[in-house]
């Protein structure tokens, strides 16, 4: 009933239980047709705890036109050594689904975080709780500050306030192993596309990280690119429903470039986008799109782009050197994410 793992191996102990639910938890996101009908509006997916479910909640918002945006979850048992995380990462054990085992699914719309957290539950008891656990409220938190299309990372937006500490679980005693994600460790989880959580003196727990699942390196591989296109799709879809069953003329297609226009302008003021170009004439809808009760709009925009990693170099020089302008023989001293 609890069915096998990815390598063929019957699930036992713990992993017995989690089988099934895990099971049944797929085929209500596969089969659910509330969670398709379009006037159920989200911008989030989450299944916290359930790495498992990643390619689910990608095939659901294949299925939304990519309108959301996934919080992925890594193991709770994934120790907090480079090793351990690359290999995870990576999928080194070459198994079939994303789980405890390793990282399968790739998806621009998909952020991953690390590490897992304790928290209390409301009778002050110590539990322990998935990183989505945290990025979540951080990310809904960022959006009541700015925008979508802003980074939810950072001391500014990335602040973590309901959680006491990070850590994992030790997969021999059951125990919550409380760590600090030093800059080595940042470094590792961050080429391998994940997330990381850490302490920054001064500022507490934050998101230190905005990197999606994507495959290649494009402007869709940050978080703050991928949400802005999840809230143009959003919009875009609303504004152009007024055009439905309208003349495919000049007339409809100044309307609605005019309406698309204004959509974009805002973004260029809110930091969204620097530039965009917004086609809907006889180039684009010919005649035998026209024929076949077509019309189409063209859509091309320059993201904004993050600062994540800053460069100050700091120069030691003579008495007397600073008036000469020379400036070589640096010394640099560079911070990054």
């Amino acid at each position: 009933m609890s069915g096998n793992d990815t390598s063929g191996v019957p699930n036992f102990g713990r992993k017995a239980p989690r089988g099934y639910i895990v099971q049944s938890m797929k085929a209500i996101i596969d089969s659910s047709t509330a969670l398709r009908e379009e006037q159920n509006n989200f911008n989030l997916i989450a299944c916290p705890g359930y790495p498992e479910l990643i390619s689910n909640m990608v095939n659901l918002n294949n299925d939304r036109n990519n309108t959301a945006f996934i919080i992925g979850d890594s193991p709770l048992r994934l120790k907090a050594t480079g090793t351990d995380i690359q290999a995870w990462a990576t999928n080194s054990n070459n198994v079939s689904a994303t789980g405890e085992g390793g990282l399968t699914v790739t998806s621009p719309y998909v952020g991953v975080y690390y590490p897992s957290g304790q928290t209390n539950d409301l009778s002050g008891a110590a539990v322990v709780v998935p990183a989505s656990h945290a990025v979540l409220r951080t990310i809904i938190q960022s959006d009541n500050k700015s925008y979508p299309w802003m980074a939810p990372a950072g001391t500014l937006r990335g602040l973590v306030d309901n959680l006491s500490s990070i850590g994992y679980i030790d997969a021999v005693s059951g125990s919550f192993v409380s760590v600090g994600v030093t800059q080595g460790l940042r470094d590792v989880l961050y080429v391998n596309k994940i997330n990381p959580m850490t302490y920054l003196p001064g500022s507490g727990l934050v998101v230190y990280g905005q990197k999606t699942l994507a495959t290649t390196p494009s402007a869709m591989d940050r978080i703050n690119v991928s949400r802005l296109v999840n809230y143009l799709r959003s919009q875009l879809n609303v504004l152009s429903r007024p055009f439905v069953f309208e003349p495919n003329d000049p007339i409809t297609r100044k309307s609605v470039t005019a309406t698309v226009t204004s959509l974009m302008n805002d973004l260029v003021s809110k930091r969204g986008i620097s530039d965009y170009v917004v086609v809907c004439d006889g180039t684009n809808n010919t005649a035998d799109r026209i024929a076949r009760n077509e019309l189409y709009v063209d859509v091309a925009i320059q993201p904004t782009k993050d600062v994540e990693f800053i460069y100050i170099p700091i120069r030691l020089k003579n008495q007397g050197d600073m008036q000469s302008g020379n400036l070589s023989s640096a010394a640099a001293v560079g911070t990054g994410a």
